[in-house]
């Protein structure tokens, strides 16, 4: 026979209930107070507030984390799965799992999550957030297993306005992760691809730039029914041969271009104007946001929320596979641990400022030669959450 619940041990576990009004309530009062990490260790411990933060989502802090490069396997063992993942304003670290790099490599990162490709046949992309252990995995879209491109997302891939894009010599390809149907391709005449020298950002959920080492801009609007390629010839003088590195970042609806000579000695900041067919410098610009660089994963963010860093401050992740590294003060070269990202400004120039390269605690030899990525760790509210 089912006996019947105590009424004492009914009232407890209504309080306990996810869905009980009047958690939720306490809850939805007490998340602005929240800082991100806690709010995710919440999400660990208990199955209430689990289930609210699932359901209502989180948006990511203003500064990113830095995702480092993946550890190293000890010998006879498989490759690490857990990522390091480190907070610079907070100066704290979380593990989450990530393939490994023998399988998979990340590309490009944006709203939460990874874009990584993998790297045996069959070729196909997997866009996973590791905050919820969400994936999707997407066929590639070219015929051969070129290595020659960028990658972006416009949004979160939970978002049906969200595309996906993969960019390669006068050719871009394009999809919705939310609801794949297929990629489709458009052509960009001319356009050149680089691994320092070019780059692709979005100003929206569908409006696409892309730049070249010459320059040269691409501008499309994917989600008009027929979408257009249109090109600008810009009028652009480089300041220096030795600027070599191309960054495109988006800032308070402009889109911005920084110029950098390998070491980051010497950066140069421009900004689009588009109906003039020009970059136009910003001689002594500030502003109020650090520029976050990276390929992939470029950011700006208020200067408020960078750790006492003034505006104008430019940070670049170490990215040696992505973007040949021209630095000899690397680990393995001189025997030094290895730095993750590089600190400058916009008007620095190689006379006055030493270009700081910073690291985390760790071990000699614990993390491999590889790319750091700027990261905004989120959760997509899902209304569906059980």
């Amino acid at each position: 026979m089912v006996r019947p619940i105590a009424p004492r041990r009914r009232t407890a576990m209504a309080a306990r209930n996810p869905a009980n009004p009047r958690r939720r309530a306490i809850f939805a009062l007490l998340a602005p107070f929240v800082g991100f990490a806690d709010y995710l260790r919440l999400r660990l411990v208990d199955r209430a507030w689990r289930l609210y933060c699932r359901r209502v989502g989180r948006t990511p802090p203003p500064f990113p984390w830095l995702m480092l490069p993946p550890r190293e396997s000890a010998p006879g063992h498989p490759a690490p799965t857990v990522r390091v993942f480190y907070d610079i304003p907070g100066g704290m670290s979380y593990g989450y799992n990530v393939p490994p790099k023998n399988h998979h490599r990340c590309v490009a990162t944006g709203h939460g999550w990874l874009v990584m490709v993998a790297v045996q046949p069959p070729r196909r992309i997997t866009v996973l957030n590791p905050i919820t252990d969400e994936g999707k995995v997407i066929p590639w879209p070219f015929d051969n297993c070129n290595e020659r491109f960028h990658a972006h997302l416009t949004s979160s891939p939970v978002d049906r306005a969200c595309f996906l894009v993969v960019v390669t010599d006068r050719l871009i390809a394009y999809c919705r992760p939310a609801h794949f149907q297929g990629w489709q391709t458009l052509r960009a005449p001319g356009f050149r691809y680089h691994a320092a020298s070019s780059d692709v950002v979005s100003l929206s959920s569908s409006l696409v730039f892309l730049v070249d080492q010459r320059g040269k801009l691409w501008r499309v609007e994917l989600a008009e029914q027929q979408p257009h390629v249109e090109r600008r010839d810009t009028a652009f003088a480089l300041p220096s041969k030795e600027l070599r590195r191309y960054y495109l970042v988006e800032s308070l609806g402009h889109i911005l271009l920084v110029l950098s000579d390998d070491r980051h000695k010497c950066v140069s900041l421009y900004k689009l104007d588009w109906a003039a067919r020009m970059w136009a410098p910003t001689d002594g610009w500030r502003g109020d946001r650090v520029l976050l660089l990276g390929r992939g994963c470029s950011a700006a963010v208020p200067a408020s929320s960078a750790a006492g860093r003034v505006p104008g401050t430019v940070l670049f992740a170490r990215q040696p596979t992505s973007i040949s590294d021209m630095d000899s003060s690397v680990r393995g070269d001189g025997g030094g641990q290895a730095w993750f990202w590089s600190e400058t400004r916009v008007d620095a120039t190689p006379d006055d400022l030493l270009v700081l390269k910073k690291t985390v605690p760790h071990r000699q030899g614990e993390f491999t030669d590889d790319d750091s990525f700027w990261f905004f760790p989120a959760v997509d509210p899902d209304e569906n959450a059980t």
